[in-house]
């Protein structure tokens, strides 16, 4: 958490870049994501719950990792991905510098004009551009507001039709999801709608998900992460010894899987169990 709070500090100033924190932990929830947020100061970039497990498969995080930083460059390819910020040995020009600001760096130059293009923003719309940068759209709203000159006010008209942009693309990619994952289909189209709940498309894509919540499917697995966060997940915040695992986590995962084990989200749920067991076994004299 310090090295991301850290490393925006650093290129907060830095037009095109976009800051991310991901939290993969299957016993989080939104609000204890918040609360970590909150406690660690990870603002103004955007934090997001993982609940599925896809984000983490797309960007190569292992299973259970606690931590794990990813460079996406410009092109959209991988620059770096690591269980932690590697730094350089050697003597030579790079010698003690951390690789994945090196990798920052070298996107920066070969995608100078990253994801607005080439426009420059007028002074008083810069921090307006950064939150367009960092995907804060609320924030960027605010900002936008504030446009005045001629200048400032045809750069947030550009800026809010690249975010309308934005929002029909998301659509229909939903659109286009719901037809081979209908599961992720419904998790991206509640994000679409937490994240702009006055957008004109909010309607259509909460129908999409309403409609897609009742395939037996993806109802079926919705439930699967509702009934873990009910059943197993206070308890497991409680057990901290070996015994106590056997005695009261072990007795509710049982029940759990022979409501749930045929979905998907259950697979998470073993290995995240078993993670717990295995820390438990470790800590316990």
């Amino acid at each position: 958490m310090a090295g991301l709070v850290k490393d925006y500090d650093t290129y907060k100033k830095n037009r095109n870049v976009t800051f991310i924190g991901i939290c993969t932990s299957t016993t989080a929830s939104v609000k204890s994501m918040e609360q970590q947020v909150d406690q660690f100061k990870l603002k103004p970039f955007a934090n997001m719950l993982d609940a599925g497990g896809a984000t983490a498969v797309a960007y190569g995080v292992p299973k259970n990792a606690r931590f794990w930083l990813v460079v996406i460059d410009g092109g959209g390819k991988i620059a770096y991905n690591a269980s932690k910020g590697w730094s350089w040995g050697g003597t030579g020009p790079l010698a003690g510098r951390s690789i994945h600001s090196t990798q920052i760096e070298k996107s920066l130059q070969d995608y100078p004009e990253g994801i607005l293009g080439a426009v420059k923003p007028p002074k008083d719309m810069e921090t307006a551009a950064h939150y367009y940068d960092l995907q804060q759209f609320n924030l960027l709203d605010i900002e936008l507001k504030k446009a005045g000159a001629p200048a400032s006010k045809e750069f947030a008209d550009l800026v809010r039709q690249r975010v309308a942009d934005t929002r029909v693309w998301r659509k229909d990619q939903i659109e286009t999801l719901a037809k081979t994952d209908p599961v992720q289909a419904y998790r991206e189209a509640m994000a679409f709608v937490a994240a702009f709940p006055a957008a004109p498309e909010r309607a259509a894509v909460n129908e999409s998900g309403r409609a897609l919540l009742k395939l037996p499917e993806v109802k079926k697995e919705i439930d699967a992460e509702a009934a873990y966060q009910r059943m197993l997940v206070p308890e497991m915040k409680k057990t901290t010894t070996k015994d106590r695992y056997a005695k009261m986590v072990q007795p509710l995962l049982d029940a759990y899987l022979r409501s749930y084990g045929s979905t998907q989200y259950a697979a998470a749920v073993k290995n995240a169990c078993e993670a717990h067991r295995l820390a438990v076994e470790t800590a316990t004299p």
